[in-house]
């Protein structure tokens, strides 16, 4: 699952950083709802007319449940009924689509940081780059692709931690270098 779910981030990122830009008028980053993402990205999920369908009546449930639930609890439902009605790659490349732009935020903030603190430097490629980025963006989808099983949830974590860019483990471990024995496919063996 591990190697699928980081195969999955890379086509999708490498997809979305070639184009396929639309105009949809909207920012899906103002709603953390995972109906409202899947009804957003329903052209990118290719999702039928029935599974649309779906979507919106479930989206009304929610709205109506978030006067009486907690927002983990609407979440909860929202998770669950999706992946009743979506396949399994639909629901997978949801947590993709709904995850880039703040992967991106966080992968430019974690970047400028790390040049402050001169873990980087300007010189590095943009393929360090991309790896750290990646790297965000594949612990963004594992949280939310298994926020219900959070056993699970912290083991992948910590595998992904172990395999993370020797810079980004130095950040996110307060300066703590990364035995190079431990992570076999780091390449920036420098840091």
């Amino acid at each position: 699952m591990l190697s699928a779910l980081l195969t999955l981030c890379l086509t999708q990122l490498s997809a979305q950083s070639h184009g396929n830009k639309k105009n949809r008028g909207s920012d899906p980053a103002l709603s953390k709802s995972y109906l409202s993402q899947a009804v957003y990205y329903g052209t990118d999920l290719r999702l039928s007319v029935r599974q649309m369908d779906s979507v919106r009546y479930h989206t009304k449930k929610a709205l109506a449940m978030k006067k009486k639930m907690t927002a983990d609890q609407v979440s909860l439902y929202e998770r669950r009924v999706l992946k009743r009605f979506l396949s399994e790659g639909q629901y997978e490349d949801l947590f993709v689509y709904k995850n880039l732009a703040e992967a991106r935020v966080l992968g430019e903030k974690a970047w400028k940081e790390m040049l402050a603190l001169n873990y980087v430097d300007e010189s590095d490629s943009a393929k360090l780059f991309l790896r750290v980025w990646t790297h965000i963006h594949t612990v963004l989808v594992a949280q939310d692709y298994y926020a219900d099983k959070p056993g699970i949830l912290e083991k992948y974590l910590n595998d992904i931690d172990m395999n993370s860019p020797a810079c980004l483990y130095r950040y996110y471990h307060n300066g703590e270098r990364q035995q190079p024995a431990n992570n076999y496919y780091r390449s920036d063996f420098l840091y």
